[in-house]
């Protein structure tokens, strides 16, 4: 390996090791009042080496999401194609659910980052990187829903309609588990059920009650 190729690897992890500080610092509930002076301070360098991988601390939480989505497209690209479309929707789900889990920080950045408000700010570069990022794994839902439907599992709606459901009770399970309102559960437990509530909401929730 050169110089120059050296130079750029170390480059790189020294700018994975600010992130990594960075997410340490968002551990409390005034998290987005962390300053970059802090972030320098828990990286052990100087403000103006933040600033030569960053070019602000909205960068920093867009290049921490944009990290979470290229796992979960990683978790994603483990789903054996072949399996039905159920089996696959439910791996699926378990990896989600896995994901936002694992890290309450980055589950925060990730959701702040989602807001259309914090999008507006952003350079339009790095806007489209972060939208990038996320295509890979909206895609592949889509797809998923759309061979659902397709194949008559799902009712023929919108896509997004019947995403909607899902993505309200996801979201709103996440919630539960983070703010603590649960209590000391079993989460592997309780999540197997709410994506079992989940599948069978979408399979049948166009059927006639009685």
């Amino acid at each position: 390996m050169g110089i120059q190729e050296r130079k750029i690897r170390e480059f790189e992890q020294r700018g994975q090791e600010i992130l990594d500080a960075a997410l340490s610092l968002f551990e409390s509930d005034d998290w987005e009042q962390v300053t970059v002076e802090q972030i320098a301070h828990k990286s052990e360098v100087g403000k103006g080496t933040i600033y030569k991988h960053f070019e602000s601390k909205n960068e920093i939480y867009v290049r921490l999401a944009i990290r979470f989505q290229k796992r979960m497209a990683n978790e994603i690209a483990l789903v054996d194609p072949s399996m039905p479309v159920l089996d696959r929707l439910r791996c699926y789900l378990r990896a989600a659910w896995e994901m936002h889990l694992s890290s309450k920080e980055l589950h925060r950045v990730f959701m702040f980052c989602s807001r259309a408000e914090f999008r507006s700010k952003l350079p339009s570069k790095l806007l489209a990187e972060m939208q990038a990022s996320e295509l890979q794994v909206s895609t592949y839902t889509h797809q998923l829903m759309a061979e659902g439907i397709e194949q008559g599992l799902f009712p023929n709606k919108p896509i997004h309609i019947l995403l909607f459901g899902l993505q309200s009770i996801f979201w709103g399970a996440i919630q539960l588990i983070w703010s603590g309102y649960l209590g000391n559960i079993d989460h592997e437990q309780h999540l197997e059920e709410v994506t079992t509530f989940m599948l069978a909401g979408l399979v049948h929730h166009d059927r006639p009650t009685s």
